[in-house]
């Protein structure tokens, strides 16, 4: 192999390396919802947000890898261009997101979040009028004379709070607790806060200007197997029987949830202004057949990643990567790493067996699936649907979801495929089971 190509192949490969979430004037960003002739998420999020009177608080769901982030910061680039004033926050950076989660340290972790959002230069910088949250929390808890093993008033706390918050469970437990008489003083201080924030803001960018909050990783909580149901529940506590605690007056939020969260509790979206879920790229029908728009989008997608043509050579290869993708963009990437490997010291195009090789590389490392998780894979195949049984088969459910097992796609309305790299080998399980009950 010369040398050219060798580089070619290296080049191509870093290029799939998932990164940072990419930013609208990325030169590897593809608008796809413009490229489908499908509604944008961005333009439903940004009209809720310009036409409010007011305020608005909107749910944004996603499933990893399916490009939530940047959709985020597409809207926050959108926003900003249209005039408002917009503050992204990844909430991994202040939550434990393998625990239960409480209002308490939920409201806490979101002040301080858009705190730390307005210190940089282009929003409040060095004003010396903002107080962080984090001790302005701490003076909370001297007036309402609550006392926590782990923060001395009396000394600068507020780092050390941010930091026991999202890496002690213990002190989060405690702090908890401490707060259960004291949550309405707790939502009016916040209140508070986010409402001086947005007073020194349209004080230095203009009074008419909507300030908007967007906080990104909420919807990766997710428990254990010794915790789920318990993370779970709190999660819908959160947002079900707290959603009035997490509306803001003259401010725009947009928490992102997780997907789960709406097949928990049907009608969440109610409770707010709007909600929004992220399918993965519809790439084939219900009936399975090939959908031209989504694999033309991912077509674009890869072709500002490397020259696909001189690694597989035709279009019906590359659509044979997509359609096994099942529109997934991270396995998308996955598939054509694995053909870059196998096409290392040979000549290019890859023949099909190597492309063969590739899936089958992909594929194993969803191998071996639980036979009860292929029934259930293997009625949604003929459903569409999620088969969810009962409440108790959730943390199931969520798993699917996470592994990627499952895909969500929207036509018109949502719906559910197996993900197609594992489609036959699902159904041919589900066949033996079948064969070997009708002999028995």
């Amino acid at each position: 192999m010369s040398e050219d190509s060798a580089r070619f192949l290296r080049d191509f490969y870093q290029a799939l390396t998932p990164n940072e979430p990419l930013l609208p004037d990325d030169r590897r960003y593809v608008d796809l919802y413009g490229s489908m002739r499908e509604p944008d998420p961005v333009e439903s999020l940004a009209t809720n947000i310009e036409w409010a009177p007011l305020e608005s608080v909107q749910l944004f769901s996603g499933f990893r890898g399916t490009g939530k982030s940047t959709t985020l910061r597409r809207l926050k680039a959108l926003l900003e261009e249209r005039g408002c004033i917009v503050a992204l926050c990844d909430m991994q950076d202040y939550l434990n997101l393998s625990t239960p989660i409480d209002i308490s340290d939920f409201l806490i972790s979101v002040a301080g979040a858009f705190g730390d959002a307005l210190r940089d230069r282009e929003h409040l910088g060095s004003d010396p009028a903002h107080e962080g949250y984090w001790t302005r929390f701490v003076n909370f808890l001297t007036k309402t004379r609550v006392e926590l093993s782990g923060v001395d008033v009396k000394t600068d706390a507020g780092a050390t709070l941010k930091t026991s918050l999202k890496q002690d469970p213990s002190f989060r437990q405690q702090l908890q607790e401490r707060m259960k008489g004291h949550i309405g003083q707790l939502v009016e201080d916040v209140r508070q806060y986010m409402a001086d924030c947005i007073t020194r803001l349209r004080s230095r960018f203009g009074a008419d200007k909507r300030v908007v909050l967007l906080l990104d990783s909420v919807e990766q909580i997710r428990g254990t197997s010794i915790n789920a149901d318990e993370v779970y529940s709190s999660v819908e506590t959160l947002f079900v029987g707290h959603a009035g605690k997490l509306k803001f007056e003259y401010l725009h939020v947009v928490y992102t949830t997780p997907p789960w969260l709406k097949i928990r509790h049907a009608g969440v979206y109610g409770s707010f202004d709007d909600g929004y879920l992220l399918p993965c790229v519809k790439v084939q029908t219900r009936e399975g057949r090939p959908y031209s728009p989504g694999l033309n989008a991912l077509e674009q997608v890869v072709r500002k990643r490397g020259d696909w043509q001189r690694l597989v050579g035709s279009r019906a290869q590359l659509d044979k990567l997509i359609l096994a993708s099942g529109g997934y963009l991270r396995d998308l990437f996955r598939l054509l790493q694995a053909c870059l490997r196998l096409a290392n010291g040979q000549q290019l195009p890859i023949k099909n067996s190597a492309l063969d090789r590739g899936i089958v590389q992909v594929r194993n490392s969803y191998l071996p699936i639980a036979l009860e998780d292929a029934r259930w894979l293997a009625k949604t195949a003929s459903s569409n649907d999620a088969n969810l049984e009962s409440m108790e088969k959730l943390p199931d459910l969520s798993r699917l979801f996470d592994t990627h097992m499952l895909l969500c796609y929207r036509n018109g309305e949502e719906w559910y495929g197996i993900h197609p790299i594992i489609r036959e080998r699902v159904l041919e399980m589900n066949a033996r089971e079948q064969a070997e009950r009708d002999r028995s």
